[in-house]
């Protein structure tokens, strides 16, 4: 895991480490003495198990969403979140002993429309352990950061400032550069990421074909083909891991959050902002969800890990 890597593995130092650290390293132990709003110090993790940019070209090849729309439409799960994936694409074959490049990034609400995301690499060779550091710091005025480009003839194009690159002189050689362009890549795909974990489904992908002696029957009868098509299936945001910790003072070491006390008063935890659809209302209708806090202190305070897969 990219997070867990970046803070206890091998690193390159940056003056931003420090920044980082602070929303991603997770309490050993209770403090009693300490508000709840620690929670809101604390990034909740969103980690994607398979390729996230394929996902993001081959969805788009396929025209089933565009560039345009995800960026329009990206919603903020949380005020404080992480978010990561692994990936081969643009890596080329220079490097053979190359095992994965992860991709994350804390992304922070700044003020009530900024937004500041801090974008970490990791690199994993073949036999040897993952070195990591943090990339770049870009900022956007405002979220979701798109808005007419005169460059682009008027189109809706992404727009975001850099605060901090590791080639920040290549990149501020002027845009066009393919420096400029691989920022804009993996900003773009990790966008997407939040883009899709807020959607209340998983990615799978089902092609549905008829039989062929149905066709020939359509053939003989003179009727048009059937249309074939895939039937695209999402579900995202399966729960994986939780981290939790206890105030003292209370009976016994642990709580089952599946028990009828934990689920009627459930532990101090966020709830991700998500888009609700009404499908059985007249109109139907989709409503997003603000992200919130929801639970009891009582029982503890919990932080919660998602893996996210197709």
């Amino acid at each position: 895991m990219l997070a867990q890597d970046w803070l206890y593995g091998h690193r390159v130092a940056t003056p931003y480490d420090a920044r980082v650290e602070r929303h991603l390293k997770l309490p050993t132990e209770f403090n009693k003495h300490s508000s709840l709003a620690v929670l809101n110090l604390l990034a909740e993790r969103i980690v994607f198990t398979d390729d996230v940019p394929s996902l993001l070209y081959d969805m788009n090849d396929n025209r089933q969403l565009t560039f345009e729309g995800v960026l329009g439409s990206a919603k903020l799960p949380y005020d404080c979140f992480w978010i990561e994936y692994n990936t081969m694409i643009g890596m080329g074959t220079d490097e053979p002993d190359l095992d994965h490049c992860s991709y994350g990034a804390l992304i922070q609400r700044i003020g009530s429309i900024g937004v500041r995301m801090y974008i970490i690499i990791g690199l994993k060779w073949n036999d040897a352990d993952m070195i990591s550091t943090l990339a770049y710091v870009v900022d956007f005025d405002k979220w979701p950061p798109i808005e007419p480009s005169v460059k682009h003839g008027g189109r809706m194009a992404l727009t975001f400032s850099v605060a901090y690159a590791f080639n920040y002189e290549r990149i501020m050689r002027g845009k066009g550069t393919a420096a400029t362009a691989d920022l804009g890549s993996v900003v773009n795909e990790l966008i997407f990421g939040i883009f899709l974990v807020t959607q209340p489904k998983v990615y799978s992908d089902e092609q549905v074909k008829w039989k062929a002696s149905h066709k020939r029957a359509r053939v003989e009868r003179n009727k048009p083909p059937l249309l074939e098509y895939r039937k695209i299936r999402l579900h995202i945001c399966k729960p994986s891991k939780h981290y939790t910790t206890r105030p003292t003072g209370i009976g016994g070491d642990s709580v089952d959050t599946e028990s009828a006390a934990a689920v009627q008063h459930r532990r101090y935890h966020k709830v991700m902002g998500h888009f609700r659809h009404y499908v059985n209302h007249e109109p139907p209708h989709t409503v997003w969800i603000e992200p919130h806090y929801r639970g009891d202190p009582a029982l503890g305070v919990t932080f919660t890990e998602r893996d996210v897969t197709r």
